[in-house]
């Protein structure tokens, strides 16, 4: 089963963007604790050595327009999805390998703020997925 599920903060400010068919779809990157524990975390850091891994993701035609529109760079999200591997040959023939968790599913942790301008949609949330539309903040969240 490949099955893979992550917790984790949006490293940069997402981009939507379009195929040549119209499908909307946004790569971006989580930065994801390792959850070491607090001595071997300041030990990590003391030697210069990584505290959290950094995965790629890519999310397709409504998560990716979500994500868009309610994330921002910093904020924490959840992601349910699946690995998916790859290659490519260079312009000089070498090759590269790559992998990515293609999202399936994602709860948002830490919404943006109010006057995120991250979309140009004007879309309410509720819209996207036939959801009724209630608006969400940090506030609301049980925990």
């Amino acid at each position: 089963m490949n099955n893979v599920i992550l917790t984790g903060r949006i490293v940069k400010d997402l981009e939507l963007k379009y195929t040549q068919n119209g499908k909307s779809y946004c790569r971006f990157t989580l930065a994801v604790d390792r959850g070491l524990s607090k001595e071997k975390k300041q030990e990590a850091e003391a030697n210069g050595q990584p505290t959290a891994d950094f995965i790629n993701c890519v999310a397709w035609g409504t998560t990716a327009e979500v994500l868009n529109k309610y994330t921002a760079k910093g904020k924490k999200i959840l992601v349910n999805g699946s690995i998916e591997t790859g290659s490519y040959t260079m312009q000089d023939g070498s090759k590269r390998y790559t992998t990515d968790v293609l999202v399936n599913r994602i709860e948002i942790l830490e919404f943006a703020d109010s006057n995120n301008t991250n979309s140009q949609d004007t879309k309410p949330f509720g819209q996207f997925d036939d959801m009724p539309y209630q608006e969400a903040s940090n506030e609301d969240l049980p925990f």
